[in-house]
């Protein structure tokens, strides 16, 4: 899920009506734009594809250099 409510509470704050319309659209021409690069045209395909599209690696200590993180309630930690 992405939050999408700070951008237009921003628009609002700095410029009305007319900045929750400029923010809407620079977040729809975002979307727009990452959905092509990734060949997704529509939602629909995005829905269909999106498992496909996530390339994902083994973990490595790079990622989580603490070992000894999930111990004390934080995630990462190589286990």
């Amino acid at each position: 899920s992405v939050g999408g409510g700070k951008p237009y509470l921003w628009g609002l704050a700095a410029g009305g009506e007319d900045g929750v319309c400029k923010a809407y659209e620079i977040l729809k021409v975002e979307l727009d734009r990452a959905m092509g690069l990734l060949g997704t045209p529509t939602v629909d395909d995005l829905k269909r594809e999106g498992p496909s599209l996530v390339k994902r690696r083994g973990g490595s200590v790079r990622d989580y250099p603490d070992r000894n993180a999930h111990l004390r309630g934080y995630g990462g930690g190589i286990v």
